[in-house]
């Protein structure tokens, strides 16, 4: 029974994260720094009672794997490329520009300790540095269901390329071993391969899986939906790992592929037991890594809040490069601040070449575990934060930058709002959005939009539609789009924290608005009403309005008496939530 011995460790840490979590539950603490904490608590930095990390880590990065191909269920192919621009510059520019600020800071740091460390060494330590924790970051986001909003883009698309960059890293690695000394007619060869491959397993996903799921599906059998589901997502991975690139990359790619299927909504609900229990395996394996005495552990953290603050600046500055908000880039900066998992792989690959000895390596490991460990709490409080600091920042240039206003061109039947002219302001121009202004433009009433994504602005605008750029929890945002003097203003975001300010903001600049909220469920209807909004429509409970409007409509039921109980309903519920504020006095 030997064998079975790591089923002990198994049961002993999923015990204690269960029990951990609860408790952390209670003080209101995220279950992922719960899990984290399970690992310090079993690992050599604690009691050391889990032995066989290796299967630990294996698990754990099944469970990279598997979170990844959920997540690009989420996302077509079309998705993707409307992040081409994050990921081809924004990627590109953030790797180079991190890997050569903490290069440089590594290297004078440990000149000014006395401990001078080689210039490979220091590019080493900065290169591997700067690429950010996928599981933890896309974990977290989606989550928060923060995945889709602005900020949520940036940091998935950076992520995307960061995960393809890992391949040109380590070769880079052999590049920095002091004693090879490869061609660079091996380098391009290399490179070469695997381009040639990786476009030929993609150009194979795209052709042959769609058809793949869609026959798993066909035969209606559970069993064979939940086989076929893992053999796609591992399949991949391990298809994509044969060419040198990460096992998250191409578990990813497969799942946008299949996004496209009608079957993919099937797959994920087939995938996630595994990815929870899997990813959880992930967040106690970091905790499992620390292992460093309680001396060292002050200076390991203080170099850990300096990188976390130097990448969380430096993404920042690359988004607002690329023309998000300061508020906008600020939350991307801090929800990419952290070292990432693969910086793990680095590390040992610079171990094994000889770029950094045992005692950098080990300190590496305390440091890439430190910035995950504060990630969760960095990416909760991101919102407050950049709605606190944003505003007095408004003198950097880019924050403040506007799109170009040649492709401008306004609908003939349509003219410039004034001031006192009747009109409606819509902010968010997602699919609710463009609804709403499609029912305005065919009534022939006024409009003006403000959006808050810079492409989607310059593309709306060359239709014609009267959209301004900016963030609406900006006061200059609000004013450029006449909200100052709307009649009416709809908010189409789903920023809960974005909504609750900009109410504020817009009650400052025109206190007699009508505002039109909506809010994804009802927990959130109380709030909103006491931040100032007229109306606040509820997405499920609007749905449910609409079921049963439905079932009235098949039984016959007059219509003036199913409007009737439309109203009623609406009535009672917006009648039970402006009263809770005051009953909770």
């Amino acid at each position: 029974m030997h064998e079975f011995d790591f089923l002990g460790e198994l049961v002993l840490i999923g015990a204690l994260a269960v029990a951990i979590i609860l408790v952390f539950q209670r003080l209101k603490i995220p279950p992922v720094i719960g899990l984290i904490f399970t690992g310090i608590l079993l690992g050599p930095s604690g009691v050391g009672a889990v032995y066989d990390q290796k299967l630990i880590s294996t698990l754990a990065e099944l469970g990279v794997v598997l979170l990844l191909f959920t997540i690009g269920l989420e996302f077509s192919l079309d998705d993707l490329r409307k992040l081409r621009q994050i990921v081809l510059v924004g990627g590109v520019v953030q790797i180079l520009v991190t890997g050569l600020a903490i290069s440089f800071l590594s290297y004078w740091f440990m000149l000014g300790l006395g401990r001078g460390i080689s210039l490979s060494a220091a590019v080493f330590l900065g290169f591997t540095f700067s690429v950010s924790s996928t599981a933890i970051c896309l974990k977290i986001l989606t989550d928060r269901d923060e995945l889709g909003l602005p900020h949520g883009r940036i940091a998935l698309g950076i992520l995307i390329f960061q995960d393809i960059a890992i391949v040109p890293l380590m070769i880079g690695i052999n590049l920095l071993n002091p004693e090879a000394a490869p061609s660079f007619g091996m380098i391009v060869k290399k490179i070469g391969i695997i381009v040639l491959f990786a476009s030929g397993i993609f150009v194979g996903f795209r052709l042959l899986m769609p058809k793949m799921v869609r026959l798993i599906a066909s035969l209606h059998a559970r069993e064979v939906l939940v086989i076929g589901a893992l053999v796609i997502c591992f399949g991949a991975a391990y298809l994509t790992s044969l060419v040198g690139l990460s096992l998250a990359l191409g578990s990813f790619v497969a799942g946008m592929v299949i996004a496209s299927t009608d079957e993919s909504h099937q797959i994920s609900v087939t995938i996630d037991p595994f990815r929870e229990a899997f990813t959880s395996i992930f967040f106690i394996s970091v905790g499992l890594l620390l292992d460093v005495t309680m001396i060292n552990l002050p200076l390991f953290v203080a170099i850990a809040l300096v990188v976390l603050l130097v990448k969380a600046l430096l993404v920042a500055g690359v988004s607002l490069f690329l023309g998000y908000s300061l508020r906008v880039s600020m939350m991307a900066g801090m929800a990419l601040a952290q070292i990432g998992e693969f910086s793990f792989v680095l590390a040992e690959a610079g171990l094994k070449n000889r770029v950094i000895d045992q005692e950098v390596f080990q300190a590496m490991l305390a440091i890439i575990v430190v910035t995950m460990i504060v990630t969760p709490a960095m990416i909760a409080i991101a919102p407050k934060f950049a709605d606190q600091v944003a505003p007095a920042l408004g003198f950097i240039p880019l924050a403040s930058r506007e799109p170009t206003q040649s492709s401008y061109v306004r609908p003939p039947d349509t003219t410039i709002i004034c001031a006192g002219e009747i009109h409606a302001a819509i902010i968010g121009f997602g699919i609710n959005g463009q609804n709403v202004a499609a029912v305005l433009h065919a009534t022939n009433i006024s409009y003006s939009v403000l959006e808050i994504d810079r492409e989607m602005v310059k593309n709306m605008r060359r239709k014609g539609e009267p959209i301004f750029y900016g963030d609406c929890t900006e006061k200059k945002s609000l004013l450029r789009a006449g909200i100052d003097h709307a009649r009416a203003v709809v908010l189409g975001i789903s920023d809960a924290t974005a909504i609750r300010n900009s109410i504020a903001m817009i009650r400052e600049v025109n206190k007699k608005a009508f505002i039109i909220v909506r809010a994804r469920t009802l927990d959130d209807v109380a709030e909103l009403y006491r931040e100032g909004a007229d109306v606040v429509v509820t997405e499920k409970f609007e749905t449910s309005i609409q079921i049963f409007s439905l079932l009235l409509n098949h039984f016959t039921v007059a219509p003036e008496l199913i409007l009737e109980q439309q109203e009623i309903i609406r009535r009672e519920c917006e009648r039970i939530f402006q009263l809770s504020p005051a009953s909770g006095k």
